[in-house]
């Protein structure tokens, strides 16, 4: 990545590229199970769904 390419990413990028692949592959999952629900699809779930990822990754 060159340095003009570098400047470009906001500091969530920043933090999300530092983070280690567990915690990428969890937030990629727990934004993924967000949108769902920003679709109008109503999820009594989605709480569950998402303490299962967390738990899974941070044991």
């Amino acid at each position: 990545m060159t340095d003009q390419n570098k400047k470009k990413l906001t500091r969530a990028q920043e933090i999300f590229k530092a983070a280690s692949e567990d915690y990428q592959v969890l937030i990629r999952e727990i934004l993924k199970e967000e949108r769902d629900v920003m679709h109008l699809k109503r999820r009594s779930d989605i709480h569950t769904r998402l303490y299962e990822h967390v738990k899974r990754v941070i044991k």
